[in-house]
C-alpha cells in the first residue's frame, strides 16, 4: 500500500535468527552452562533414546557451523506432522535420521540449529525463547523482539497471488515456519533494534561477551566460509534470511566500522534480492559520506 514505513515497524528476519542462537550459546558457554565441545549425546542422549549413533558425539559448535552433516530440513510431510507442536517432536525425528553429508564439511541445516537450540534448552533448563530473550534481547535492549509473524497493526509478509502480484498473509500458522524452527529463524523486531544488535557485534561489546567469544562467533571455518550465524564473503560478515514471505539481509563491515540491515516483506527472490543488495550497498556508501569516509 501507500503507508510509509515507520521506524518502529516490525520485520521478520528469518535465518538472521541463527546469529542470535549462536550468540545465546556464547553467553551460556561463558556462564559455564554448556561448552562449545559439549556433544548432543551428553545433553540429549537420555531424552532421545532413538538418537542415531552418528549424532551422539557431534558438538554444539559443529551444529552452529553447519558442519554436523545433518540434512537441511525435516521435510514437508514430517514437518506437517510436527505442526504447531513442541520442539521435541522435531528434534526426535531429525536425530533418528542418518547424516546426509560428511561431518566437518558444510551443509546448511535449519535442522542442525534446532538441535543446537534443544541442547541449549537442556543445559539452560528453559525454552529457547525464554533463554534468548533473557540472554540476548534484554541485555541489548531489544524491546521489540518477539517470535513468529508480527501481529497487530504491523507489516505482513506477502506471497505470490494466483494471478500476478502479491497478497498479504495475515498473522497465524500460515504466516511463518512451524514453532519448532524457532532457533533457526522465527524472530521479528524493529529495524532500530536490529541495528542495536548488529552494533554489539560490530564493536564487540565488552560488557556483553569476552573478546575470545566474539572472535569465535565471527571466525569462519571450513569449506562454506561459515562462522556461527554469519558467512564470511570477501572479509564482510553477512547473512540473508527468509521464511518465504519476508526477505532480510545483515552485513558487518568490521574494517569500515559499519553495520547494515535491510528487510522487505516479500520474498520472491527474482524480484527482491537485487533491490535488497542495492539498498545494502547504498547504506554503506551513505555511512561513508556521513563520516567523510572514516
Amino acid at each position: 500500500g501507500t503507508a510509509p514505513v515507520a521506524e518502529d515497524d516490525l520485520w521478520h528476519i528469518g535465518s538472521l535468527t541463527k546469529s542470535m542462537t549462536a550468540t545465546l550459546a556464547a553467553r551460556m558457554v561463558e556462564a559455564g552452562l554448556i561448552g562449545w565441545d559439549t556433544t548432543a549425546g551428553q545433553v540429549l542422549g537420555d531424552r532421545y533414546p532413538d538418537m542415531q549413533a552418528t549424532w551422539r558425539d557431534v558438538t554444539l559448535e559443529a551444529f552452529l557451523r553447519h558442519a554436523a552433516g545433518m540434512g537441511a530440513n525435516l521435510g514437508p510431510l514430517a514437518s506437517l506432522r510436527v505442526g504447531q507442536g513442541p520442539r521435541e517432536g522435531y528434534v526426535a525425528r531429525v536425530l533418528s535420521r542418518a547424516a546426509e553429508a560428511e561431518r566437518g564439511g558444510y551443509l546448511y541445516s535449519n535442522a542442525g540449529y534446532v538441535v543446537a537450540g534443544a541442547m541449549l534448552e537442556a543445559a539452560g533448563g528453559a525454552r529457547w525463547e525464554h533463554l534468548v530473550a533473557r540472554e540476548v534481547f534484554d541485555p541489548l535492549g531489544l524491546s521489540s523482539a518477539g517470535f513468529g509473524p508480527p501481529a497487530g497493526d504491523q507489516p505482513q509478509g506477502h506471497r505470490a497471488a494466483l494471478i500476478g502480484g502479491l497478497r498479504p498473509v495475515p498473522p497465524g500458522p500460515n504466516a511463518d515456519n512451524i514453532p519448532a524452527l524457532g532457533p533457526a529463524g522465527r524472530v521479528h523486531l524493529s529495524g532500530g533494534d536490529m541495528l542495536r544488535y548488529l552494533r554489539a557485534h560490530l564493536v564487540r561489546e565488552a560488557g556483553f561477551l569476552s573478546a575470545d567469544s566474539w572472535a569465535r562467533l565471527h571466525r569462519a571455518e571450513g569449506p562454506g566460509d561459515y562462522a556461527m550465524g554469519w558467512v564470511d564473503l570477501d572479509g564482510v560478515l553477512r547473512h540473508s534470511g527468509s521464511n518465504t514471505l519476508w526477505f532480510a539481509q545483515m552485513r558487518l563491515h568490521e574494517a569500515e566500522g559499519v553495520a547494515v540491515f535491510v528487510a522487505v516483506n516479500a520474498a520472491l527472490l527474482d524480484r527482491v534480492r537485487a533491490p535488497v543488495e542495492a539498498a545494502a550497498d547504498a547504506a554503506l556508501a551513505e555511512a561513508f559520506r556521513a563520516t567523510d569516509g572514516g
